[in-house]
């Protein structure tokens, strides 16, 4: 089969890996990237052999390409999102779907009404752990879930890049939302609590961290716990974890455990050995195999994993727990109806 002409648009921490990985590709030809930053732009579309389109709009509805990646941040996603589902592309958007859920349930309806895929770029859903325990989970094995437990912790260092930009349920609520609706269906009800003072110290008006309680539809309830105040030295990323108790069974996911330690003169060192892994020069793990899935989606020979209505719904959670939080009483979330 003919490589897939694609293109990147934002070329931050993720975009500058989706353009690298859709290169790397050999069913894919990354054809066009797209950033605000023309340095930027110009010098990874040269590494890449790929045109540099400065106007996002512009490279959106590029002729030539079948597939877009959206990597710019979230309040930015919409315009776009919009522009190359009108185009008939292939769209990824990496998370969160939108900022609001109003914009989230634009960029859902749009890619209904016109047939178009839309890819929700949730990168768990393609890490070999997270998606063996939903296999597990689907195929009967530990039984109808009962409870889930999650939580994703992240650095105060994360804010070195984010600049206070966007929330604690936006930026790791999603992936944590995500993942508790894939294993145990929609959410009913959410009641959050909320900490700060240690990101507001260092000037960044963003909390600390999230808990909160989950009630879902059928039956089951749970626990989340999201944030990003640990220090810069906390190992592994940071604290992250699934647990699913089944009425027969039990399936845990501990993302810390890496089976591998790097120790150097400053102490011990992170390593990527999951996520976008450098294996033989070129780039592995979950986000290859996302990059994989959205070229099928690109070519015709898949339909999205994690869809639009799956993008929205985290959105939704995600900022349901801001309200709850806000409010200080519980929220209920309102039935959206079957997927598209």
């Amino acid at each position: 089969m003919k490589p897939v002409s694609v293109g990147v648009i934002g070329l931050g921490f993720m975009g500058s890996r989706w353009a690298r990985a859709l290169a790397e590709h050999p069913g894919a030809r990354l054809a066009v990237v797209s950033d605000v930053r023309d340095e930027l732009g110009r010098e990874l579309g040269d590494r890449y052999g790929a045109r540099y389109v400065a106007d996002p709009l512009e490279a959106a509805a590029d002729g030539e390409l079948a597939g877009i990646a959206i990597c710019t941040p979230e309040h930015l996603h919409l315009e776009t999102a919009l522009a190359a589902i009108e185009a008939g592309k292939a769209v990824m958007v990496e998370k969160p779907l939108a900022h609001t859920v109003e914009a989230a349930e634009q960029i859902r309806a749009r890619a209904q009404a016109l047939g178009v895929p839309v890819l929700a770029g949730h990168i768990l859903r393609f890490e070999p752990r997270y998606a063996a325990a939903a296999r597990a989970i689907a195929a009967g094995e530990i039984g109808a879930v009962q409870a889930v437990r999650s939580e994703r912790i992240g650095l105060v260092s994360d804010q070195e890049i984010l600049r206070g930009r966007t929330s604690i349920p936006l930026y790791y609520g999603v992936h944590e939302l995500d993942l508790l609706r894939w294993y145990a269906g929609d959410v009913e009800r959410v009641c959050a609590e909320r900490s700060e003072g240690v990101l507001r110290a260092r000037g960044y008006d963003v909390e600390d961290l999230y808990s909160a309680v989950l009630r879902f539809r059928d039956g089951a309830h749970g626990t989340v716990m999201i944030g990003w105040s640990l220090p810069a030295a906390t190992p592994g990323y940071g604290i992250a974890g699934m647990t699913v108790i089944g009425e027969r069974g039990v399936v845990r996911v501990t993302q810390g455990e890496l089976g591998i330690q790097h120790v150097g003169e400053g102490g011990l060192r992170d390593l990527d050995v999951h996520y976008a892994p450098e294996v033989h020069g070129r780039l592995w793990g979950a986000l290859a195999i996302e990059v994989n899935h959205f070229v099928a989606c690109a070519n015709g020979s898949a339909k999205p994993l994690c869809t639009a209505h799956d993008g929205t719904e985290a959105v939704r959670l995600g900022l349901a727990l801001e309200e709850s939080a806000q409010a200080g009483v519980p929220v209920s979330i309102a039935k959206t109806g079957p997927p598209p």
